[in-house]
C-alpha cells in the first residue's frame, strides 16, 4: 500500500492508493491533456495533483440529472522528486447522475502502472421547470432582453460563480437554492471592513449574512441568481453559484472584495453601490480618491479573466445626469444604465447617461424600473421575502452579470474581451422622450441576451392573446408614429376565447427591413373594444407563451 497526496479544489487530502481500477456508479468521463515536461523519477512516487479549475473551496460542483457527463474544469498533473511536473494524459471521473442530491464522484488516475483515486463532492439537480416559480409573471423584463426562455432550455449559468458586492444580504433567503433545496451561496462568501489601517476579511456565509441589513444586496443577488425552485422569482442565471461579499461601503474594502472574488473562483462580479467623485452617493468616505482608488484591483480581477459589471448611476433628471460615478466609470468595468418599465428600449427617467459618444461611462442599458424580486424587508414588524416597485440602475448591473454567466457556461474558454465584444456588438436601440438625447448618449444600447449568446430563435412563434372581442396585430414605426403600410393590421385566429397568430422570423424581419435597421419597430396586439393594447415588440422573444390577457 502506497500513500500519495491529492490536491482537489484547494483542499489537500491524504489518501491511500491501491493497484486496481475503481468501478463506482453510472457515468464516466475521460479527460485527456497534453504532456508538458520532460523527466520522471520512477524510483519515488509522484505527487498527483487534481485541480478543480471552476470552483475554489470544498463546494459541490453542480450537474444536471441524467445529463451527459462532462468535466472540462478538471486538470491532473504529476510532480516528481526533482520538481519536474507533467500533466497526466488520461484520467476518468465516475459519478451517479441518475438521482438528485449531494454525492461523491470518483477521480481515477492510472500512472506508472498504479491507480490513484480520490473523491470530490457533486450536487445533482433537476433542470427545473422555470414556470413553476410563482412570481415569474411579475418579471416583465425577461421579455425585453432577448429570448431568455429559449436560452434557459440550454444554459442557466451552471458552474459559473457570480460575486455580488454590496452592504448586506439575507444569505439564507429561500430563493437562493437550487431545485433540490441545496444552497447556491458559496462558503467562500465573506465580509470586508476597513478599520482605518487595514481591511479585515472574514470568510464564511455567516459573515456575509445580515438579515436585518439593507435589502438592496439581497435584491441584486436575486436578480442575477435566484434559483428555479418553485419559490419566488427566477434569476437571469438561475443555476449559477452566488458568492455574496458584504462590505462597509468603503472604497478600500470594495477593492479588497474585487481581488478576493478574483482569487476565489468568481468569473463575474456585479456591484451596485457607487458615488460621484465627491462621495455623493452610496460610498463611505475613507479618504480615497474615487477616480483612481479602484484601478489597481479592477485590473487585477480583469487580468484573472473576471467580468465586472457596475450600476452606472441614478442621476437622470438632475444636473449630475452625465457625471462619472465610481466604480461604474472605471476602465475595464461594464457600466450599466437603466431602462423604463415595460417600455422596450426607452431610458428610465432616473438613469444617468453619457454626455456624448466621446465621453462614455455607461456602456449598455438594461431594465431598472418597477422591478420585483427577492428582499429581506421589514415593515411594521412583518418580514417580506419578496417585494416590488424597486427602481435604479442597481438592477441593470445584475441583469448584465446574469447574461455574462449564461455566456460563460456556453463558452467557458472565452475571454472577457470576447464576452464584451459579443455583448456590445449585439445591443439594440435605446430611445428617450427627451428630444435632446440620441444614441450618442446611450453607449452601445440595450442588451440582447439571445444575440450575445448567438442563440436567436429561428422557429415560428405563436403569439396568444385572451380577449372578449376580435384582436388585430399591428406594426408601428416609432419615428414616424404611424402604422407600417407593409404590415397592416392582421386578424388573429380565434379559438376558445384565445386569439393567436403564428409569426415566422422571416415575416418579422421583412417588417424590420422595410423601414431600415435604424428605425424602431413596435409590434402590438389590440382590440378597439378591449384595452389596453398589449405590446409585442420583437415577438421572437415570446416563444409560444401567453403574452397578454384582456378581460
Amino acid at each position: 500500500m502506497k500513500k500519495i497526496y491529492l490536491l482537489l479544489a484547494s483542499t489537500l487530502l491524504l489518501i491511500s492508493c491501491s493497484n486496481g481500477e475503481s468501478s463506482d456508479t453510472s457515468t464516466t468521463n475521460t479527460g485527456t491533456t497534453s504532456d508538458t515536461t520532460a523527466t520522471s523519477d520512477t524510483s519515488t512516487d509522484p505527487k498527483i495533483t487534481i485541480t478543480n479549475l471552476l470552483l475554489s473551496g470544498n463546494y459541490p460542483t453542480v450537474f444536471y440529472k441524467n445529463e451527459t457527463f462532462s468535466y472540462t474544469g478538471l486538470e491532473v498533473s504529476a510532480e516528481y522528486s526533482d520538481s519536474t511536473v507533467s500533466k497526466v494524459e488520461n484520467f476518468t471521473v465516475t459519478a451517479d447522475l441518475s438521482v438528485t442530491g449531494i454525492k461523491e464522484a470518483t477521480v481515477s488516475v492510472t500512472y506508472l502502472e498504479n491507480v490513484y483515486t480520490t473523491t470530490y463532492r457533486i450536487n445533482v439537480i433537476d433542470k427545473a421547470n422555470i414556470y413553476s416559480d410563482p412570481y415569474l409573471a411579475k418579471q416583465y423584463y425577461l421579455d425585453q432582453m432577448g429570448d431568455i426562455f429559449s436560452i434557459w432550455q440550454k444554459y442557466r449559468g451552471k458552474g459559473v460563480t457570480v460575486a455580488v458586492i454590496d452592504s448586506a444580504f439575507d444569505a439564507y433567503h429561500e430563493d437562493f437554492t437550487f431545485s433540490n433545496g441545496v444552497s447556491k451561496v458559496l462558503p467562500t462568501s465573506a465580509s470586508f471592513e476597513y478599520n482605518g489601517s487595514e481591511v479585515i476579511t472574514k470568510v464564511g456565509i455567516e459573515h456575509a449574512h445580515d438579515k436585518q441589513g439593507d435589502p438592496h444586496g439581497t435584491f441584486c443577488a436575486g436578480v442575477v441568481g435566484a434559483g428555479t425552485n418553485a419559490k419566488g422569482v427566477v434569476g437571469i442565471a438561475p443555476d449559477c453559484n452566488l458568492m455574496l461579499l458584504k462590505t462597509d461601503k468603503k472604497p478600500k474594502s470594495i477593492c479588497e472584495a474585487f481581488k478576493y472574488a478574483a482569487d476565489n473562483g468568481a468569473k463575474v462580479i456585479t456591484i451596485s453601490i457607487g458615488s460621484y467623485y465627491d462621495y455623493e452617493g452610496d460610498l463611505v468616505n475613507d479618504g480615497s480618491n474615487l477616480s483612481t482608488v479602484f484601478d489597481e484591483s479592477i485590473s487585477y480581477a480583469r487580468n484573472k479573466g473576471v467580468v465586472i459589471c457596475s450600476a452606472g448611476g441614478n442621476g437622470g433628471g438632475s444636473p449630475r445626469a452625465t457625471e462619472y460615478t465610481y466604480p461604474g466609470s472605471c476602465k475595464y468595468v461594464v457600466g450599466c444604465g437603466g431602462l423604463a418599465f415595460n417600455e422596450d428600449g426607452k431610458i428610465w427617467s432616473g438613469s444617468s447617461y453619457n454626455s456624448s459618444s466621446t465621453y462614455q461611462f455607461i456602456d449598455v442599458f438594461a431594465q431598472s424600473d418597477k422591478m420585483f424580486g427577492c428582499t429581506n424587508h421589514y415593515e411594521g414588524g412583518t418580514y417580506y421575502t419578496y417585494d416590488g416597485d424597486w427602481e435604479g440602475t442597481s438592477f441593470a448591473s445584475p441583469i448584465v452579470a446574469g447574461v455574462a454567466a449564461l455566456y460563460f457556461e456556453k463558452y467557458p474558454n472565452n475571454s472577457v474581451q470576447q464576452f464584451e465584444t459579443a455583448l456590445f456588438n449585439n445591443c439594440m436601440k435605446v430611445t428617450s422622450d427627451d428630444p435632446g438625447l440620441s444614441m450618442s448618449n446611450f453607449g452601445y444600447g440595450r442588451i440582447n441576451a439571445s444575440k450575445t449568446l448567438s442563440e436567436e430563435n429561428t422557429s415560428p412563434i405563436t403569439i396568444r392573446v385572451k380577449a372578449n372581442s376580435s384582436v388585430k396585430m399591428y406594426a408601428w414605426n416609432f419615428e414616424q408614429t404611424k402604422e407600417i403600410a407593409e404590415w397592416p393590421g392582421v386578424d388573429m385566429n380565434y379559438s376558445s376565447n384565445i386569439y393567436s397568430y403564428t409569426l415566422s422570423l422571416k415575416d418579422y424581419q421583412n417588417v424590420i427591413f422595410s423601414v431600415g435597421s435604424s428605425q424602431t419597430i413596435n409590434i402590438e396586439a389590440g382590440s378597439f373594444v378591449d384595452n389596453p393594447i398589449y405590446d409585442l415588440t420583437s415577438p421572437t422573444y415570446e416563444n409560444s407563451k401567453m403574452v397578454g390577457v384582456y378581460k
